[in-house]
């Protein structure tokens, strides 16, 4: 039996990239490890989720240093890396003398050590420039992922429209956006007083989270996306993985940025160390991203893959009654809300990738 280690960095990659890998390698006859990566949008519960989509020891986030200087340890036939630095892979392919799989939505440094990168779309080949060449668009995991939500998740009866509340998967953010969220909703409501409102927590939150939003009056749920989705009206959300989950599920979204979370967004490398500094670090982060994003192009992916605005963005200084009543408006006008699911269909992907990348990387180990 073939040994292959997947190593995932953060809640998206994991329940979206690794867990229908893992699947599909399984069928295949592969012996699957994971390995956690360090990640600054980490929730904490990274381990406890993938100690139930695979089978055996997960080993926890480890730094770059402690990688490169571990033992050999376990030996792999193959390392399938889904986020995160590549010295990891590089390391762990190195210990093992194992090919190095890497699956990407755009270039990263010491992409060429790959022996091969899988992508999603043929619209991200631009992302990746010179690199390209090196690319094998297979599909996007997140359709697999999603087809592998069976929950069951029921709307009340007799409401509409409805409306699902995507907060993020960070805590820090979902704690500041709260107030914020809360009234979003009721301006929302008092619009649409038939409307049926859902908060749908990560399910990397914690379990007593919920009760914090519950005793703010929200319909609490932490079914798998796939199941939420199906019956949504209208999704506001951040920017993410997320909206590839809309965009299979032919829901329209609003994805929103507000400017007063800022100092609660993580941020990787010099820019998150420079934030973290007591008192003037904050500061320095919020100043930094306001300027980055006079430059910053599309965020819902829909709109990057078709360069053009499909789901409506709202970023800036902005309040929860602006993105209440741009919700408020777009529920209205049905015209709108076919067009973009529609424009969603032409970016639809059906699922199938997890079985690509498993069938490539046996071919290549035998």
């Amino acid at each position: 039996m073939k040994r292959i280690l997947l190593l995932a960095n953060g809640p998206g990659e994991l329940w979206c990239w690794a867990r229908p890998m893992i699947r599909a390698l399984s069928r295949l006859g592969f012996d699957v490890s994971l390995s956690l990566l360090p990640c600054q949008y980490a929730s904490g519960r990274e381990a406890d989720i993938a100690g139930k989509i695979v089978d055996g020891n997960v080993d926890p986030p480890m730094s770059v240093f402690a990688t490169l200087a571990g033992r050999k340890g376990k030996s792999f036939d193959a390392v399938l890396q889904l986020g995160g630095d590549l010295l990891f892979g590089i390391a762990f392919s190195a210990r093992s003398g194992a090919p190095l799989f890497c699956y990407t939505y755009g270039p990263k440094p010491l992409m060429a050590r790959c022996d091969m990168v899988f992508s999603a779309f043929n619209e991200m080949r631009r992302f990746f420039g010179s690199a390209c060449d090196k690319v094998l668009v297979v599909g996007d995991l997140v359709a697999d992922s999603l087809e592998m939500d069976r929950e069951e998740f029921r709307w009340s009866p007799g409401g509409s429209p409805r409306v699902v509340l995507l907060p993020g998967s960070r805590k820090a953010i979902r704690s500041a956006a709260m107030p914020f969220i809360k009234d979003m909703a009721g301006r929302i409501r008092s619009q649409m007083p038939l409307s049926e409102i859902v908060v749908a927590l990560s399910r990397f939150s914690d379990p007593g989270e919920s009760l914090e939003w519950v005793s703010s009056d929200f319909r609490v749920v932490t079914a798998a996306t796939g199941s939420i989705l199906s019956g949504a009206d209208l999704v506001v959300t951040q920017p993410g993985t997320n909206t590839l989950e809309l965009t299979y599920s032919l829901v329209p979204g609003i994805v929103a940025v507000p400017f007063s979370f800022l100092r609660q967004i993580p941020l990787p490398g010099l820019l998150g160390f420079l934030g973290s500094i007591p008192f003037a670090g904050p500061a320095l982060k919020e100043k930094v991203l306001r300027k980055r994003s006079e430059d910053r192009g599309f965020l819902a992916w829909p709109n990057r893959l078709a360069g053009r605005e499909i789901m409506p963005e709202m970023v800036g200084d902005i309040a929860a009654s602006d993105v209440a009543d741009q919700a408020v408006e777009l529920l209205k006008d049905e015209a709108r809300l076919r067009d973009i699911r529609e424009n969603l269909k032409v970016i639809r992907q059906t699922p199938g990738a997890s079985d690509r990348i498993a069938e490539q990387i046996s071919e290549l180990v035998g």
